[in-house]
């Protein structure tokens, strides 16, 4: 990459404020600011028309009121002690608040309202009215019950009936209601106040149903603590009785268990000695018999070998003879000795182990027994010790206890009661149309930021380049209105003059080399592998000819990237610059020259012998200079693709090639997508420069990284990065300063 290059990607990106393009965090940055700002008028847009809508609905939505009373939960610390009423849940933490607060929206408070305020038969709680809300909170609800009536409809009708009456249904959907009517509120993060809000229809009704649970709340705090406190005496009661045998118990075991001890402490040191002294004499023995087997094997291994003199010195030098010994014979009935000596001792070792062994095991067996029986012992102990100080506990809590009797009190007072509200406090029509549009706006950003993110598609130069590791080469832009190809053949030959300028720049390219072709001689195939070299010519092992010609393959990794219009643009270009170009149908998997193809099955199999027969089927344009060879039949059928295939890959195609190459200056290939044929890295191997298609803003990044891959795998490098189909009005809204 050039030193220009690098600096062109440096530029501040505009709108954005973002520089160094190459740092991967700031390309992150940059990709989903321009995101935001090709999108931003269509959320905008949305977003204003969403909050419109929520506007007006709220005019068809009930109107509200709202009505609150404030409870004061009594925090101060008693200082008489004794007749401090430990059972009545008298909040002294920010723990015992939080509790109180869970009472107060208890399911339980709220049906003993509905039953002192007969709210069942109101309409508006038994579920008769027909309005609606537009609270978020309240719209949730209701499509989670329409959600779960209708899973439910068909298990009902099945059943024919729950068990419940008519009566009791009401009576619940009412306490459904006044739950969701209601709040309770915490009046700041630290206080002991509690703010009970209710929303209704009447605003009466309101101030009623809040000053309601307000009272019943009171009355619940005293009920709970006097209730509380005689299950807790009774439970204590109880509880002592039980502890009281279970000591007895634990002392009885712990007597019986100390009676069964299996040793004394200086018997089990003694084992544990012994044990120990054990271990060590087996280690010994152990190492004793390795060394010995292992002068045994080495001895008995030179001997097999035929090595007599050198197994007597080894034993010489082992330790296991003291004298150097005489002739032949007397050395090797040394050795025999010394081989029936070590039988022996290793014999006398082996059963030394074992016993050893034995011993060991035995040791363990009677350390274990202890070890177990300790445990035992320790645990009755701890459990013992444990109940005492618990029946202790319990002791005293019930002395404390039996004086609170008539020491209960609320603990809570009413320090506002609910009045009357004026003004309504639902629909807040501003506050509806702001949130939707807000949500709407955050939600279409979220969106926007999600999926550019795990979008894979290339579409800069940046992605084009760091996937591929190629520079890019030149741009081909997408022209909608007439497509390239169809227009070639309809309109003589002529392209559109926009197209025609970025051939010409691709065609002027370095990458492309085709401007040097006329000055440096290159042979036209130069980077053929030598595997293929023999096969142009099997009499003469000329590899190609010497006449100067071009081959240039077209790869893409998938089909519809463009490939053929860009060939064919490249082959119209250099015809107008005056060479004499082919282009050479190669696709047998997505070929769009089959129309011009007069090829048949028999000339396919005629083609394996004599490959020159194909150059009957080269096919004009309207365009002087270029010449197509379609290679695919125009009969799409499975044994003439198959007899393409072979001929492609076969030495006839090479040799086709070496003639061709003889008449004309350039030749273009053709080639199946990579991902789909196997053939295309073939081809790519034929040619002196390969070309890679990709197209704009949608070809997947992955499937290029697998297309390299494939050209790897052949010991092929794409010589030039072409971006195909490139809408040039869009393509300045990516913040690419290249391709923009």
């Amino acid at each position: 990459m050039t030193d220009q290059y690098r600096r062109g990607l440096d530029v501040e990106l505009s709108g954005v404020g973002l520089a160094s393009a190459g740092d991967p965090e700031l390309r992150v940055l940059s990709n989903i600011a321009w995101a935001i700002r090709r999108s931003i008028l269509w959320i905008l847009g949305i977003a204003f028309a969403g909050g419109v809508f929520a506007y007006l609905l709220t005019y068809a939505s009930d109107t509200k009121y709202t009505s609150s009373a404030k409870v004061m939960i009594e925090t101060r610390v008693q200082t008489e002690t004794q007749f401090t009423p430990q059972v009545s849940g008298l909040p002294l933490s920010l723990t015992s608040l939080e509790s109180e607060l869970q009472l107060l929206r208890s399911t339980d408070l709220i049906e003993s309202v509905v039953d002192r305020l007969d709210l069942q038969s109101d309409p508006e709680f038994s579920g008769d009215s027909s309005g609606f809300s537009l609270s978020p909170i309240a719209m949730a609800r209701g499509l989670k019950n329409a959600i779960v009536g209708a899973f439910s409809s068909s298990d009902d009708a099945a059943d024919g009936s729950d068990g419940q009456t008519a009566e009791e249904r009401q009576r619940e959907a009412t306490i459904e209601k006044l739950l969701t009517s209601r709040q309770i509120e915490q009046v700041g993060d630290t206080s002991a106040v509690y703010q009970i809000r209710v929303t209704s229809e009447s605003p009466r009704k309101a101030a009623n149903i809040a000053n309601g649970l307000a009272r019943e709340y009171l009355s619940v705090l005293t009920r709970m603590k006097r209730d509380d406190l005689e299950q807790s005496q009774q439970w204590l009661a109880t509880r002592i009785g039980q502890i009281r045998e279970d000591l007895n118990v634990l002392s009885s075991n712990l007597e019986a268990h100390s009676i069964e001890t299996p040793y004394t402490p200086d018997e089990y040191a003694t084992i544990k000695a012994q044990r120990i002294k054990a271990e060590k004499r087996s280690q010994l023995a152990s190492d004793a018999l390795y060394a010995l087997q292992e002068q045994t094997n080495t001895i008995n291994l030179l001997r097999d070998s035929g090595k007599t003199q050198e197994a007597f010195d080894f034993a010489l030098s082992a330790g296991l003879l003291q004298s150097a010994g005489g002739t032949a014979e007397e050395n090797t009935a040394a050795l025999d000795a010394i081989i029936k000596a070590s039988e022996q001792q290793m014999d006398r070792l082996n059963t030394q182990l074992a016993s050893l062994n034995l011993s060991i095991n035995t040791f363990k067996e009677q350390q274990v027994r202890q070890v177990q029986h300790d445990s035992i012992t320790k645990r009755i102990e701890n459990e013992i010790l444990v109940a005492e100080a618990i029946y202790r506990d319990f002791v005293s809590q019930l002395g404390r206890r039996a004086e609170q009797g008539d020491y209960l009190d609320a603990g809570a007072h009413i320090i506002e009661a609910a009045r009357v509200s004026v003004d309504p406090s639902e629909p807040r029509r501003s506050q509806t149309a702001l949130g939707v549009m807000v949500a709407i706006v955050f939600g279409g950003i979220v969106w926007t930021v999600m999926h550019e993110l795990f979008q894979k598609r290339l579409r800069t130069t940046y992605e084009l380049e760091s996937t591929t590791g190629i520079k890019l080469t030149a741009i081909i832009p997408e022209v909608k209105n007439e497509p390239p190809f169809e227009t070639f053949f309809t309109n003589s030959g002529r392209l559109d003059p926009e197209l025609l300028h970025y051939g010409r720049r691709l065609l002027a390219s370095s990458d492309i080399g085709l401007r040097t072709l006329r000055h440096d001689g290159e042979p036209p195939v130069a980077q053929t592998n030598d595997l293929f070299s023999k096969n142009f010519d099997a009499g003469s092992g000329q590899r190609t000819p010497s006449g100067n010609c071009m081959i240039f393959s077209g790869a893409s990794a998938v089909p519809d990237e463009g490939k053929t219009s860009t060939l064919l643009l490249i082959g119209t270009v250099c015809a107008q610059a005056g060479f004499r170009t082919l282009i050479i149908d190669c696709d047998t998997v997505t070929s769009t020259y089959r129309d011009l193809s007069q090829l048949t099955v028999d000339a396919l199999k005629k083609a394996s012998a004599r490959p020159m027969v194909l150059m009957d089927n080269i096919v004009g344009t309207p365009q002087e200079g270029l010449d197509i060879l379609p290679l695919v039949g125009a009969q799409d059928n499975e044994t003439q693709s198959r007899l393409a295939e072979d001929f492609l890959c076969s030495p006839a195609f090479l040799n086709l090639l070496r003639e061709l190459s003889d008449s004309y200056e350039v030749i273009l290939l053709d080639t199946p997508p990579l991902l789909q044929s196997v053939e295309s890295a073939y081809f790519s191997q034929l040619s002196q420069r390969v070309i890679l298609l990709t197209r704009w803003n949608s070809t997947n990044k992955n499937e290029v990284l697998q297309a390299m891959r494939e050209l790897e795998n052949a010991g092929v490098r794409p010589s030039a990065l072409v971006a195909t189909r490139v809408d040039m009005k869009s393509v300045r809204q990516y913040g690419d300063p290249i391709l923009g």
